[in-house]
């Protein structure tokens, strides 16, 4: 404590002050300002000597004494952040001298991140370390599912008065968990649909190509295919896709390819093959519907085979290519172009005459949904900001599918945030490719821990007459 400010001053008086502990004969002149007991105060030292006004030399006055003190103190009267114990005192943090911090009544300091601290005593100090508070020390908010940051960093034998407040920063809250994955029934969307094998026309009408280049059951390279039986049977001529190829002297257009919202087919009377290539709106898993033929009228024309390929040159390629038999799924991605070859597997100086071969592909496909992402749990309470609410979960993305869940509130100064809400699970039928469905939600993300309120608790005498908040260490 400072010596009184009037009235006599005994010599005792100054040597307990300035040497405290000391029952030694003392000499009056070692109590000159930059003396022996009264050191000098560095240059970068911010804080206020508390012996300034003592002489350094010449005649010294048993009265020169009044309100003076041994130490530095550094008063803190308007809202600070980051403040380091070792910037404060510079040069004279490792001397061998009392120091003193006070902070003002009403007034805060903080940290203005997770990795800082409002209040900081390096390990290197010497002389004995005094923090009083009188307002409110606070550390920064985590950051969505982070931990808060510590208000005061202790690295130091220091003695801590808190009068007023010391809390750390809240802890993030939890993000919500992802909503499930859910299994929706739709019609694909059939895009770019090619008759490959029997448009466009060749000469007399007749279609240029029946099958793609790797085709040689009926001949090499498509050649002895036959679509149209001209000469044959002069009404089976080919009809195109929808009956849009009609060519001169067909009776009527059943034969060709036929498409509606929920499927596409091919029928001819003649040996083929079907020539086709397209792409889907949906990724997904197909069926091969049906296949048959008709063979009242003749034998020989052996078995109805069905290939699906990504090349047109190479059969049962890429993904969900190969052979297929009537109810074969086919894990099929959209917008890539598939070519089918549907075919006779001996038909070879056959037609089929009055006999039909026809096929059916499926558009019905159960397609995945996708479950709304979670939301973002909010900020922990900080020195300069309250505790931020968490973000509500996304809105499922497509029927059957889970909603996310919330995000977790930030706690508040001191005070861990919240869990997240978990996600709803999805619904439908279940469903293997494009990945497994439906799926189950995920789990709502623990809410953060607070920070603490003094790191390097085993350095400090702490005296607490106000309120403390968060964790230790």
């Amino acid at each position: 404590m400072a010596l009184a400010a009037s009235g006599p001053i005994k010599f005792s008086e100054i040597r307990d002050e300035f040497s405290p502990g000391s029952n030694t004969s003392v000499s009056i002149s070692d109590y000159y300002l930059n003396g022996s007991k009264v050191l000098p105060k560095a240059s970068d030292n911010n804080a206020t000597h508390l012996a300034t006004g003592l002489p350094t030399s010449g005649a010294l006055d048993l009265s020169d004494f009044r309100s003076k003190a041994i130490g530095y103190r550094f008063t803190i009267s308007s809202d600070a952040t980051n403040q380091s114990l070792a910037t404060i005192f510079g040069d004279d943090f490792d001397v061998n001298y009392p120091k003193e911090v006070v902070i003002n009544a009403g007034v805060t300091v903080g940290a203005t991140a997770t990795n800082t601290y409002a209040i900081n005593v390096p390990a290197n100090a010497n002389g004995a370390i005094t923090i009083t508070n009188n307002g409110n020390i606070y550390g920064k908010g985590g950051s969505a599912g982070n931990a808060g940051g510590d208000s005061i960093f202790v690295g130091s034998a220091t003695t801590i008065v808190n009068n007023g407040n010391i809390k750390s920063g809240g802890g993030g809250g939890g993000a919500g968990g992802a909503g499930g994955n859910g299994v929706v029934a739709a019609n694909a969307a059939l895009n770019n649909f090619v008759d490959e094998g029997g448009s466009p026309y060749g000469s007399g009408n007749n279609p240029s190509s029946d099958g793609p280049t790797w085709f040689s059951v009926y001949g090499a390279n498509g050649t002895g295919g036959n679509l149209n039986g001209e000469s044959v049977v002069t009404d089976r001529k080919w009809g195109g896709v929808n009956g849009n190829r009609a060519q001169s002297g067909a009776v009527n257009v059943s034969w060709g390819f036929f498409t509606t919202s929920s499927s596409f087919r091919g029928s001819l009377a003649n040996r083929g093959p079907f020539y086709c290539s397209f792409q889907l709106g949906t990724t997904g898993t197909y069926t091969l519907s049906s296949m048959s033929l008709t063979s009242t009228y003749g034998s020989g024309y052996g078995s109805p085979t069905f290939n699906i390929s990504t090349s047109n040159t190479s059969p049962s390629q890429g993904q969900g290519g190969g052979y297929k038999s009537i109810g074969a799924t086919m894990n099929l991605n959209a917008n890539t172009t598939y070519y089918i070859v549907c075919y006779l597997s001996n038909a070879a100086g056959k037609y089929l005459y009055y006999n039909n071969f026809d096929f059916s592909f499926s558009l019905n496909v159960n397609s995945l949904t996708t479950g709304g992402a979670g939301g973002a749990g909010g900020a922990g309470a900080s020195y300069n900001a309250s505790a931020g609410s968490g973000s509500s979960g996304a809105s499922a993305g497509g029927t059957n599918a889970g909603a996310g869940g919330s995000g977790g509130n930030g706690g508040d100064l001191g005070a861990a945030g919240s869990n997240g809400a978990n996600g709803g699970n999805g619904t439908g039928t279940t469903i293997s490719f494009p990945s497994s469905a439906p799926t189950n939600a995920s789990s709502g993300s623990s809410g953060a821990a607070a920070g603490r309120y003094i790191n390097g608790i085993s350095n400090v005498t702490l005296t607490n007459n106000g309120t403390v908040a968060g964790n230790t260490a």
